[in-house]
């Protein structure tokens, strides 16, 4: 279509708007970028009767929002795990960067990625918590010292130390993959916003 016909459509500007506002939000916090293109393209090409835009298009872009969608938690999950959290760290940290994107976009006003990022470090220290606990149950004792001797009371279990360190690795290993998840996401909507121009001119 000549630029001429989309410039006198009102629909054009307004997913104009949506696309660029996703394109920024691939690489600002707080914006689900790549699904607000596919939403701006899906709703020109729904109020264009898909002339223009096509349903192939329409679906490509669907797929590359949904991979976009699930890419922070997947990505942040494995670099907790990749980092050295346990399956109950990994665990946690994937439920709890869901719960804390949630809240963090509908309740808490912090904004999705920082609820996202803070709740899947959660998770981790919570599962991972969870884990020694349940051992030190199964156990039904405390590990003795180097020297041969139970842990006083109030005294750091010899693991402890060994334990905080390997989730802190862990916590650090979130912050890897939302990076990873960013790249990732924002090459996603640099190939969306690609599609979705050459079907407007094509």
């Amino acid at each position: 279509m000549a630029f001429e016909e989309l410039y006198t459509q009102p629909i054009f500007w307004a997913a104009l708007v949506g696309v660029l506002i996703g394109l920024a939000g691939s690489v600002l916090p707080g914006i689900p970028g790549v699904p607000l293109i596919f939403l701006s393209a899906l709703l020109y090409a729904y109020f264009t009767g898909f002339e223009v835009v096509g349903g192939g298009v329409i679906l490509t872009l669907g797929i590359f929002a949904a991979i976009a969608f699930v890419a922070d938690f997947v990505f942040t999950a494995y670099g907790a795990r990749r980092f050295g959290a346990s399956n109950w760290g990994t665990t946690g940290g994937a439920i709890g960067g869901l719960v804390g994107a949630i809240a963090g976009f509908f309740f808490a006003g912090v904004g999705a990625l920082f609820g996202l990022i803070a709740g899947t470090i959660g998770g981790v220290f919570l599962g991972e918590y969870l884990r020694r606990e349940r051992e030190k149950r199964r156990s039904g004792s405390s590990p003795a010292t180097p020297e041969g001797r139970l842990p006083r009371e109030g005294e750091a279990r010899p693991e402890a130390a060994s334990d905080w360190r390997r989730t802190s690795r862990a916590a650090g290993g979130v912050l890897v993959g939302y990076v990873v998840s960013a790249v990732v996401q924002g090459l996603l909507a640099l190939a969306s916003v690609a599609l979705f121009v050459y079907a407007l001119f094509n």
